[in-house]
């Protein structure tokens, strides 16, 4: 399987999980802390397998993403996020800044390979930074405000992660 085809499946499934959590409040009553816990456990997983599955093209985004997932979702569930919405926002900032530092090592070994894709991925970067930060800071509300706001930034995540796959796939179209 291709790492772009990997990566695509991780973006529907970040889309998947930021829509479910859109969905939530309408459904059923959950605290913010176990659906905080359960996407970043969900997202832990996945990228396992993903850094599984990309094992020999050496890209190790995968293993590095699974471990901030994994020990962001350990401060969500030390935390008390239900409580204090300011740890819940400290949270998701710990976790923004850790994939912001991957992210960024991702954009420079592009940029070390001559790669353009390098470009797309700061972008991508600076976008994922400055959702991020307004979502940490409009975390202020009430359960079912928190868990909508964090549907809508997973699914702009979910949204930037499949762009990228599919940009290597037109350029390689294109060049061909």
């Amino acid at each position: 399987m291709k790492k772009e085809n990997i990566d695509f499946t991780v973006g529907i499934f970040l889309i998947i999980i930021g829509s479910m959590l859109m969905l939530i409040p309408r459904l059923t009553d959950i605290s913010i802390k176990t659906a905080l816990t359960t996407v970043f456990s969900i997202y832990t997983i996945i990228n396992f397998f993903k850094y599984a599955l990309t094992f020999k093209s050496k890209d190790y985004e995968g293993i590095q993403v699974a471990l901030a997932s994994l020990i962001t979702g350990f401060l969500a569930f030390y935390f008390d996020i239900n409580q204090s919405p300011k740890y819940l926002a400290l949270t998701l900032f710990i976790w923004i800044i850790l994939l912001a530092l991957i992210k960024l090592k991702k954009a420079d070994y592009y940029h070390d390979r001559s790669n353009k894709l390098w470009i797309f991925k700061i972008f991508s970067l600076i976008f994922f930074i400055l959702t991020g930060i307004l979502t940490s800071i409009n975390l202020y509300y009430n359960n079912d405000v928190q868990t909508l706001i964090l549907g809508y930034f997973f699914l702009t995540n979910g949204l930037l992660e499949t762009i990228e796959p599919l940009t290597v796939k037109i350029n390689d179209w294109v060049q061909k």
